[in-house]
């Protein structure tokens, strides 16, 4: 294709969607099988779905005792169940060497903790474990889950620099965490509903607070088409969707600029794709609810607490908005892997670099509408330990709520006047290479740590090289994956702001071969809310 005609837009989402998923690729080919969050009974239930065991009657008595559903799988899909959690249980943790693999491939009854949770996202990924019930099957569903994360970031980015935003596009890549990488990298539905977050709180920030020029029919129904994708992601891959949704919805709307929101909905598309996904994934949501039972748990006794208010006020401040905090930037494995202190605050300031001045610069709604969405995820996940404490423990993780969380970082990273700050001053591409700069180092660093502590143990000296455990691609290959994503996603970040315009536009007053002649189809006019 001509260069003249090839669409500017593929030549900026591509080699981001390369990038992002470079990044968690090279998590996803560096741990060991279950070396993540509840990845055992993901794997399982990805299988059990894709062979058409949607739901099991079948249980199993577990390592602790406990009646788990079980599904039938190939004794070669995991680790025998006796050490697929060796390598954290029992403590004291060790390296991931203790796990032991058979090549038979007769079916077992294997327990999963998420045998009701929705077929959706793991119909995805099942496949190639039905090919291959093995390592090999189970490295292709992470690196599917890694792409499927990729093209959401990438998109999220695009809609950032639609809103003519650098900022915004800078804290995608702030808000893609380590731990929002790792469980990209993983089979577990989580990482994926952290990039749709994402993708929807850039694609309606874009929608309700770009300039008129930037949004021409075409731009708009691309966005739009964001918004309907991540929505139906979000509302059907976990059970938290509707109140993650509901609150970046709610912190977008109070961010629009005036009028916008009735100007988009009376565009047909705009009724049509944004009623059709949010109808579609409710629909979902609430026959799976019902159909499935996923909302009832069995008491467990030997977890349950029945705490004081003093006491459980005590314990959530202290321990466990603490550990929802670190999670956000990583705690790896099952909770036992945890970050120095130093690295966990480095990261923090990476986000407060980009959040404060923005805020600061930003206005009082702003600020307002970030606190509000940062207290009502911490609130979100509060209020999920109040209920599952007297019935099986504690519950919440920082995860859980980083759909939304990360709207904290993207509202504030979305105003134009820091940015425009930085632009007079002539420092926008310094601010924006040295942050990437920075995190890139910190995920090259946290990898490193990881693959340190499944290769050699907890509390072994920094090697990624050594240890009697090496991932079936050798140590080199995630390395250089993750620095090639860092790379390349730094490349682009100072690529794009220190260009004038979006990077998907032609210069005004001329016809572009993908949005048509100019000004045509615009919105109505109206201002970027301040």
């Amino acid at each position: 294709m001509p260069e003249n005609v090839v669409p500017r837009r593929w030549r900026w989402w591509l080699p981001h969607v390369l990038g992002f998923f470079l990044v968690a690729a090279g998590w996803a080919l560096a741990l060991p099988v279950n070396g993540t969050y509840d990845e055992k009974d993901h794997i399982a239930r990805a299988y059990a779905v894709t062979t058409g065991q949607v739901i099991t009657n079948r249980t199993v008595v577990d390592r602790r005792d406990d009646h788990k559903p079980a599904f039938l799988v190939p004794a070669s899909l995991l680790p025998g169940n006796g050490n697929v959690d060796c390598a954290w249980s029992p403590r004291p943790a060790r390296s991931a060497a203790c796990q032991r693999w058979t090549t038979d491939r007769v079916p077992v009854l294997t327990p999963s903790g998420a045998a009701r949770y929705s077929p959706v996202y793991y119909l995805l990924v099942g496949a190639p474990l039905v090919l291959l019930p093995d390592l090999n099957g189970i490295l292709l569903a992470r690196l599917i889950s890694a792409l499927a994360a990729a093209m959401l970031l990438a998109s999220a980015v695009g809609a950032a620099l639609r809103l003519g935003s650098r900022l915004l596009a800078l804290g995608v890549v702030l808000i893609a965490t380590p731990m929002a990488t790792n469980l990209a990298g993983s089979v577990n539905p989580n990482g994926l509903e952290i990039a749709a977050g994402i993708a929807v709180c850039c694609a309606l920030l874009a929608l309700l607070r770009a300039p008129d020029a930037r949004l021409d029919d075409r731009a708009v129904r691309r966005l739009l088409v964001l918004v309907g994708i991540g929505s139906l992601v979000l509302l059907t891959v976990r059970q938290l969707g509707p109140a993650l949704l509901t609150l970046i919805v709610a912190a977008c709307a109070t961010l629009a600029g005036p009028g916008r929101i009735a100007q988009l909905w009376r565009r047909r598309d705009t009724r049509w794709i944004i009623a059709c996904s949010w109808s579609l994934g409710l629909a979902g949501w609430l026959g799976w609810l019902a159909y499935s039972g996923v909302a009832r748990v069995a008491p467990v006794v030997r977890d349950a607490q029945h705490l004081t208010p003093a006491q459980l006020a005590q314990v959530l401040a202290t321990r466990r908005i603490p550990f929802y905090l670190q999670q956000i930037v990583g705690q790896f494995g099952y909770g036992e892997t945890k970050l120095p202190v130093v690295v966990v605050a480095a990261w923090y300031l990476l986000l407060g670099a980009l959040v404060v001045p923005s805020l600061i610069h930003g206005g009082r709604r702003l600020a307002l509408v970030a606190a509000s969405l940062g207290t009502a995820s911490i609130g979100l996940l509060v209020a999920l330990e109040l209920h599952y404490l007297p019935i099986i423990g504690w519950f919440a993780h920082g995860r859980y709520a980083m759909p939304a969380a990360a709207g904290v970082v993207l509202c504030a990273a979305s105003a134009p006047q820091f940015e425009r700050r930085l632009a007079r001053l002539g420092r926008l591409r310094r601010y924006c290479t040295v942050l990437t700069g920075v995190a890139a180092v910190l995920h090259l660093y946290i990898l490193a740590f990881v693959m340190t502590r499944f290769q050699s143990g907890p509390g072994a000296r920094l090697d990624p090289f050594a240890g009697a455990w090496r991932p079936p691609v050798g140590t080199l290959l995630p390395l250089l994956a993750v620095l090639a994503g860092v790379t390349i996603i730094g490349v682009l970040s100072a690529a794009t702001a220190g260009t004038a315009g979006t990077p998907d536009t032609e210069p005004a007053g001329t016809a572009s071969p993908v949005h048509g002649p100019p000004g045509r189809h615009t919105l109505p006019s109206t201002t970027t809310a301040p």
